[in-house]
């Protein structure tokens, strides 16, 4: 399969199973819905890419075609990292 085809078939999978994800995430989450999708198709594609990178963040950055930084930032967001400590050292916000 060629990266086209690979690319349609992408999308046919996302476009049949888009009614149910809107369905299930429209109820659940009111004005959240495009995060909630977009969540859905991140979080198994940074797994993805950290794995393929032996889990060097600054590979993964690199093969995203974003900043390490925004990589960090999404890892803790999905769950992915626990949470940056805080700046002033004590631990405490």
């Amino acid at each position: 399969m060629n990266g086209i085809e690979l690319a349609g078939e992408f999308e046919r999978l996302v476009v049949s199973a888009l009614p149910a994800l809107v369905q299930e995430e429209g109820s659940t989450d009111r004005g959240r819905l495009y995060r909630a999708v977009m969540a859905r198709v991140e979080l198994p594609l940074l797994r993805h890419v950290l794995q393929m990178s032996g889990g060097n963040q600054l590979k993964a950055a690199r093969v995203l075609g974003i900043n390490r930084n925004t990589l960090r930032k999404r890892l803790r967001v999905l769950g992915l990292l626990p949470a940056a400590p805080s700046r002033n050292g004590s631990g405490h916000a």
